[in-house]
């Protein structure tokens, strides 16, 4: 019996492992020049396809050398495509001719989290169009910068009527997004979608206690959101690979000149995906075998 669990296991990850990405433009009016915004395209086999496609935001150091997805990227795009779920990854630096800015200081960069807003509402309009996808099953999911990416399409201050449906999304995932500019406002928001945020209590760039205040205003005004602090995690807890690094490049964190500290947490990854994975199914998202529920 386990034989055939670790061959079925097997089978699936190899499927997910044998996706392609299809290099697409999308239409972006608001990106200088050629006005497209580059990304890259994933779909799964016809046969578990879903209809709900995901929105992938990466962080400060963009998708991955050479266009290349990292560790992270590709780890998230095997795990959403062995769900049924097809996959954009927005590519908002090297459409600018970017490559990373996480060694940049906040004050000097000239493309920040709400400019990816637009990146953002053009991939949501794109995806509408494409043939298979429900445009009610569209998940929205960023990292760091991406994270706040996230937070900065979702949120507005109240009152609000009505929300524009390419801000709209099924669920909204944060993996450690800075939240300061959020918790530093105290006027009651509105969010337009349902909120997610995961991040560990250790977080020396862009610290939980913001993030924590924000999610509880949102609370106080009867807004969707919820968040998961996970004890000793650090920046990228759930990176499937690398290991504990003080990154003293990166200017932008707690410790100033000190640097800030990533490492991976293989209990808080799997609880973390876990968690999305109840979401999926709770909204009917999901394909997954139960052999590999268990196994994010």
């Amino acid at each position: 019996m386990q034989a055939l669990r670790t061959a079925l296991l097997a089978g699936c990850l190899l499927v997910a492992g044998l996706a392609r990405a299809e290099m697409i433009t999308i239409p972006a009016e608001h990106i200088g020049e050629g006005k497209t915004l580059r990304a890259q395209w994933f779909t799964p086999d016809a046969k578990s396809a879903t209809g709900a496609a995901a929105i992938l935001l990466h962080g400060c150091g963009g998708l991955g050398a050479n266009r290349n997805l990292n560790a992270r990227h590709k780890a998230a795009k095997d795990w959403f495509i062995e769900r049924g779920i097809a996959v954009v990854f927005p590519e908002s630096f090297t459409s600018r001719r970017f490559e990373e800015v996480c060694t940049i200081k906040m004050a000097s960069r000239t493309i920040r989290q709400i400019d990816r807003v637009q990146d953002v509402m053009a991939a949501h309009a794109w995806l509408k169009t494409q043939p298979g996808i429900d445009a009610k099953k569209i998940v929205l999911l960023g990292w760091s910068h991406g994270g706040s990416t996230v937070l900065n399409t979702l949120t507005h201050r109240a009152p609000l009527a009505e929300f524009d449906d390419d801000v709209k999304f099924i669920e909204a995932i944060a993996f450690y997004p800075g939240c300061s500019p959020f918790a530093k406002d105290s006027a009651p928001a509105k969010i337009s979608s349902p909120l997610t945020v995961l991040m560990g209590d250790a977080d020396d760039w862009t610290p939980a206690a913001p993030c924590s205040a924000f999610v509880a205003r949102l609370k106080n005004n009867d807004q969707p959101a919820t968040i998961t602090l996970y004890p000793g995690a650090y920046h990228d807890f759930d990176n499937p690979a690398g290991k504990l690094r003080v990154r003293t490049e990166v200017p932008n964190g707690v410790n100033g000149s000190k640097g800030v500290t990533t490492a991976p947490d293989p209990k808080a990854r799997e609880d973390a995906m876990a968690r999305i994975d109840a979401l999926l199914k709770k909204r009917g998202l999901a394909k997954l075998a139960t052999v590999t529920d268990s196994k994010p």
